[in-house]
């Protein structure tokens, strides 16, 4: 269903109440983008509301009585409609004190941004400014209703928020808000790393996330969220006069595609680099950064409460991020088999990490990268899937091991079974009867 016909819908539906579109859908209406989900405040209450929606809606549901929010749906088209609230903070929670209210003014004045607390009646299609969102929206400012202090104390996740919706709407922050951010930053303790995550998931999923990291930093919000950003500020090899580790990883970000995995493996491929920072006569050095990184994002995702999945494919491409750029003719195919094997389903997210890398780096680091490239790809295809050679298993099971070779359980076994995964993956085995003879000819005079 059409935003248009929906809101004609509601308006019969409450042809007697106050009802005015909020929030963002009215902020994005505003600045001509698209909408599909509906925002809508009102002074009937949660049991009137959800009353009033029940005959015509598809689905209805609650999304917090305590709230005052009801959820309903409507031939694909989601909708959610809260009761005017006049909320009060004790100043140690982040969670308010619900009150229900009955004037749409006292309702968006405890909101958190002049640009999500514009009102249009339904009825009557009169716009509701009262501190200026329009002129805001107009400027590209994002800036706290009323004092950025109380805003803040009221709930410190606002100044995440407010990052947020800078990256997101490539705005930029008002200066009295940063200034109030800046001096709150160590209030932000009170806020779970779960709703942290949220708000980081929404920043590096913004157009240029480079932007919205920098002013993490320059508001001292970054000792809370990523402390680790604030130790990158080390020389590149080769590029002591160009940036640092710190701005190469923020342009990385910037050119990898937005899609999750991809930008953490991005803002943390070189996160073990301050480390294992070493220089001598040849310059400067970071040796196994590769592989400690992919322990420190472990730590630091699981940190920021992310699920395990995505914690898994962000250390495998920062431990193998290295691998593609430094791809070379004279590699053999079983070391195109080996990398296929070890980056699996993740081999294409791995290539795009890679040319972002590279992108982001000093071009005399990785010369002819995208014929190289090219090159390697053709390899690729004529090896096949790398998911299904990931998936590949020894030929040999554990206890045909013991019986071929008249062995007991023990490392040995597992030894064997290396070896012989070893071998497939070479494309040396290809049968269970090759398998056989190579494990006899290899292990049986021990």
């Amino acid at each position: 269903m059409q935003p248009e016909n929906l809101i004609q819908l509601l308006a019969k539906s409450f042809a007697d109440r106050q009802l005015f579109l909020v929030g963002g859908c009215l902020r994005d209406r505003l600045l001509g983008r698209e909408v599909s989900d509906l925002d809508l405040a009102t002074n009937a209450r949660p049991d009137e509301i959800r009353r009033r929606v029940e005959e015509w809606a598809d689905a209805v549901w609650l999304v917090g009585e305590k709230f005052g929010t009801v959820g309903l749906q409507k031939n694909g088209a989601k909708v959610e409609i809260t009761t005017f609230r006049a909320d009060t903070y004790d100043g140690v929670s982040r969670k308010p004190e619900v009150a229900f209210g009955t004037d749409v003014r006292a309702d968006l004045s405890r909101r958190d941004f002049t640009i999500n607390a514009i009102a249009r009646s339904v009825h009557t299609g009169e716009l509701l400014d009262p501190f200026g969102g329009q002129r805001d929206l107009a400027a590209r400012l994002v800036s706290f209703v009323g004092d950025p202090a109380e805003r803040i104390r009221e709930d410190p996740l606002r100044m995440l928020r407010a990052v947020r919706f800078c990256a997101q709407l490539e705005f930029e922050l008002d200066p009295a808000a940063a200034v109030a951010i800046a001096r709150a930053a160590d209030e932000l303790p009170r806020i779970s790393f779960e709703r942290i995550r949220e708000e980081l998931d929404g920043i590096l999923l913004s157009p240029k996330p480079s932007d919205a990291l920098r002013l993490i930093i320059d508001l001292n919000l970054a000792a809370h969220v990523l402390p680790e950003l604030l130790t990158l500020h080390l020389p590149e090899p080769g590029r002591h006069h160009m940036k640092d580790v710190l701005e190469h990883t923020l342009d990385t970000v910037d050119l990898v595609p937005a899609e999750n995995s991809l930008r953490y493996a991005a803002l943390l491929h070189d996160v073990a680099k301050p480390e294992t920072f070493s220089s001598d006569e040849n310059g400067v050095h970071f040796y196994r950064h590769e592989k400690i990184g992919a322990d420190r994002g472990r730590a630091i995702l699981s940190r920021l409460r992310q699920p395990s999945a995505l914690i898994e494919r962000v250390a495998r491409l920062v431990e193998h991020h290295l691998r593609i750029p430094q791809y070379r003719a004279e590699w053999s195919d079983s070391a195109v088999r080996r990398l296929m094997f070890d980056l699996g389903d993740q081999l294409e997210a791995a290539i795009a990490v890679a040319e972002a890398d590279v992108k982001a780096s000093d071009p005399s680091d990785y010369p002819e990268f995208n014929q190289r490239l090219e090159e390697l790809r053709a390899r690729i295809a004529e090896v096949g899937e790398a998911a299904e050679l990931a998936r590949m298993k020894p030929l040999l099971n554990g206890e045909e091991v013991m019986e071929l070779l008249g062995i007991a359980p023990g490392p040995r076994v597992g030894e064997v079974l290396d070896f012989l995964l070893d071998q497939q993956i070479e494309g040396n085995i290809t049968s269970r009867e090759q398998a056989v003879t190579a494990v006899r000819e290899q292990f049986s005079s021990h």
